[in-house]
């Protein structure tokens, strides 16, 4: 092992004094390095350059491989050399080679190298990923650390990660902006409860991303990397869990990786008959006077029934040592119903009822998503330079059916005119989305680069929803059109952008990058051919500064363990199609949604200084931001013109959203068997409208405690506290839960026995108010209840798959010829 420590300490030393300005470029040397039995690179290998001097040899050059097993050795002589490609606990493997003149450079092709048994058999390497990564640029949250949500979903899974909420509708947030989720880099219609989190590797979390990645990520981006081989011949995993609540989940990872294929499988069942419940308390009140006029209250009990499934195959095929070619497939399915019992009560300033009634809803609802991927990466033989295409096209289908049942009565027990009323919901929401991305990296020496590229997303949707109310005479169905959708609606987005990187001195690195989107969204309303959207930039020639997005981060590395970073940027968010469509859309009797066609986009300035530091088992990563909102998109309240008792939501742009904040992040060991991951963002929260202005300072925090017993016994404890939180015309209370696991490792700790409890407390519950001069509401939903669930994990494979051993003689280095 001696010499090859010598051997990197002259290759280390020999590249420094290049550094210095001695002998200019000449000749160079490329090629690649892989392992002969799995055909995949190796990172870091060393390429050692031998040239004769005399009698004896001397060390010319030498460059270590990057994470693609790329090599550039420059600087080398014109003379007849020897290059030498190792790695540790692997057989050296030499080349000869002859550079001149005429021939100054040469490509050495691919480097094959052989496990050298005999040293496998004397080193055993063990190591252990951290819970973890954070950066300047991204966090990265390893999924396998986090046991509380085994055989759970992409939902649960996000409300472990720091700094991310996720809010009563089930979708991700930070810092108070809605986050783009990225399945492996790619756009998703899949909610985060049809995403099994089982099938999950690690969430990358960008809170404020470059020009590479779209302008709409105003809130971040979550990226959920799919569990992908990395070992060779066969292995994976089967999961199977049960809980109470007829709770199951079954997941099957299988994977082989042989020459120049690799691929992987994935398939999981998840299912829930989840009982949930929720209420509506209002309070009418005089505007001049502020008393109580009269009140409403309404009760709900949820039948939340879900079945999901989800499978997925991909293939990677080294074509060549600079071609890797990716095919993906994936299908979900399954069946999505809230069966909900709503009774309500109207009751009058004294107290005393003045009607009631109810409402059951009996939905019958399905999907179907079916995707499929093909991507292309090539390299060049310098260093670094590579270009890269990513497509995928995405097939989702949502049924829209359900029975309603409506009731009302009188004080005295006798039912309203025209009730009971029955309503039956039919149609379907078909959308097809479209990714075409071309990026390419150009290195300009060994501190700077530039990268460019060009993307292309449509998202085509057929909206129909058809609301049919039964006529009491003739007992048939007729189409209410006001509550009905039948739309045709198209998203566009196409963009270019090209980014600078350069390394300064005194460990200063900068980037600058700018981004040009075309937008579109454009909406045809078949019942009264209306239509409705945005274009940005317009035809006319307006609003191209708007098509602009800029963004600037420089980095200063303060000493080898840590770092500060500073980023900037402008976003755009722009309106969904449900916030532009004019369509009527109500499920409960006293609060209806309608959107707003004269809706535009919303444009984000975020600012973040980014500190990142380690000090011994502990990494502390800091990050101050502010976020200004011009235009920002919420939802407005108020009470229908025709009758008070109904509230109805709309969608307007406000004046602005200003907040500013210190988010941090920590993750420490405490002991040898306790660690600590937490996360806490204080921030001030202001919201501006014509008429309105609330502001509060708010805080969201985290803790996840594990704890390692002997016998490879773990338990997990998760705490969570979203303090409350503002919003245009009210409050949402605080939100708090705990979650628990133990898990036991089995097969050699490759299996596991899993135990989990969720929400200990039984304390995840959504509290929202609305306060306007005329009316006070409280709500509350839930999206999960309490329970309990075992699973088991089951290793496929042996369990020395990895450990394929060929005895190999070392290959002569001769100088002689």
């Amino acid at each position: 092992m001696l010499h090859r420590l010598l051997l990197v300490v002259g290759i280390t030393f020999s590249i420094g004094l290049s550094a210095y300005g001695q002998t200019p470029a000449r000749g160079q040397l490329t090629g690649r390095i892989i392992d002969a039995v799995t055909q995949q690179p190796m990172p870091f290998a060393t390429v050692a350059v031998w040239k004769k001097t005399g009698t004896d040899s001397t060390l010319a050059g030498g460059a270590q491989t990057d994470d693609q097993g790329r090599f550039s050795v420059p600087n080398l002589p014109f003379e007849r050399l020897w290059a030498v490609a190792s790695f540790v606990g692997y057989v050296a493997n030499g080349q000869a080679v002859a550079l001149t003149t005429g021939q100054p450079t040469s490509d050495l092709g691919t480097l094959s190298l052989r496990s050298d048994s005999r040293l496998l058999n004397e080193v055993k390497v063990t190591g252990e990923k951290a819970a973890i990564s954070l950066s300047t640029e991204k966090q990265v949250f390893n999924v396998a650390k986090n046991i509380t949500t085994v055989g759970g979903t992409a939902e649960a899974l996000l409300r472990n990660v720091p700094s991310i909420i996720v809010d009563e509708s089930g979708n991700a947030t930070l810092r108070n902006l809605a986050t783009t989720i990225y399945i492996n880099g790619k756009p998703t219609q899949l909610t985060l409860a049809q995403i099994p989190a089982n099938q999950i590797e690690s969430v990358e979390v960008i809170t404020n991303p470059s020009a590479r990645y779209d302008a709409s990520t105003s809130g971040g981006i979550v990226n959920l990397v799919l569990k992908k081989n990395r070992q060779p011949g066969y292995n994976g995993l089967i999961s199977l869990g049960i809980g109470n609540n007829h709770r199951y989940d079954a997941t099957a990872n299988v994977d082989w990786r042989q020459g120049r294929w690799n691929v992987t499988g994935l398939y999981s069942l998840n299912a829930t008959q989840n009982p949930l419940t929720g209420y509506t308390n209002r309070v009418n009140r005089n505007a001049a006077t502020g008393q109580s006029t009269g009140f409403f209250d309404q009760n709900t009990a949820i039948q939340l029934n879900n079945t999901f499934q989800n499978g997925r195959i991909a293939a990677d095929y080294t074509a060549s040592p600079r071609d890797v070619l990716t095919v993906a497939g994936t299908v979900a399915a399954g069946a999505f119903n809230n069966a909900s019992d709503q009774q309500y009560t109207y009751r009058d300033a004294a107290g005393n009822r003045t009607g009631y009634g109810g409402r059951t809803v009996d939905p019958h609802n399905n999907f179907t998503n079916v995707g499929a991927e093909f991507d292309w990466k090539h390299s060049y033989a310098r260093k670094g330079q590579e270009l890269s295409l990513t497509t995928s096209i995405n097939r989702n289908q949502v049924s829209n059916a359900a029975e309603w049942y409506t009731t009302s009565f009188n004080s005295d027990g006798t039912s309203q005119p025209n009730f009971p009323e029955r309503d039956r919901i039919n149609g379907r929401t078909a959308g097809t989305q479209y990714l075409a991305q071309l990026d390419y990296v150009r290195p300009l020496g060994d501190s700077a680069r530039w990268e460019f590229g060009a993307r292309s997303f449509t998202f085509s949707r057929d909206l129909q929803y058809f609301f049919n109310q039964q006529l009491e005479v003739t007992q048939a169905y007729q189409l209410v059109i006001p509550f009905s959708q039948n739309a045709a609606i198209t998203e566009t987005v196409n963009a270019v952008y090209g980014m600078y990187t350069k390394q300064l001195r005194n460990g200063i690195g900068i980037q600058a990058g700018l981004r040009l989107e075309q937008s579109s969204l454009t909406g045809q309303n078949r019942f009264d051919n209306s239509s409705f959207g945005y274009n940005y930039p317009s035809k006319t020639g307006q609003n191209w500064f708007q098509a602009f997005f800029p963004t600037f981060s420089a980095t200063k590395k303060l000493s080898e363990l840590s770092e500060l970073g500073l980023s900037l940027s402008r976003k755009v968010g722009r309106p969904g199609f449900r916030q532009v469509s004019a369509s009527i859309q109500a499920s409960d009797r006293q609060n209806i949604t309608i959107g707003n066609p004269a809706l535009r986009p919303e444009f984000v300035n975020t600012a973040e200084l980014i500190y990142n530091r380690t000090i011994g088992s502990a990494q502390w990563l800091a990050t101050a931001y502010y976020i200004y909102e011009d235009h920002t998109i919420k939802p407005f309240v108020q009470p229908s013109l025709t009758d008070s008792s109904l509230l109805v939501t709309t969608f307007v742009n406000v004046k602005a959203d200003i907040q500013y904040g210190l988010d941090q992040t920590l993750k420490m060991d405490l002991g040898r068997h306790l660690s600590l991951l937490g996360s806490l963002n204080v921030r001030h929260f202001a919201i501006q409208s014509a008429t309105t202005q609330n502001q509060l300072w708010v805080y969201n925090a985290k803790i996840n405690l594990t704890y390692r017993f002997p016998a490879n016994i773990t338990a997990q404890l998760t705490g969570t506290r979203d303090s409350r939180s503002v919003q245009l015309q009210g409050y949402r209370l605080p939100v708090n839960a705990a979650d628990f696991a133990l898990r036991k490792g089995i097969w050699q700790n490759r299996g596991s026995l899993v135990f989990t409890v969720n929400d200990i407390f039984n304390s995840r519950r959504f509290l929202t108010t609305y306060e306007q001069p005329t009316v006070f509401q409280q709500s509350m939903n839930r999206r999960e209840v309490r329970f309990y669930k075992v699973t088991v994990q089951i290793p496929l494979g042996g369990a020395d798959a990895s450990k394929r051993k060929e005895r190999n003689d070392r290959p002569d280095v001769d100088f002689s010829n």
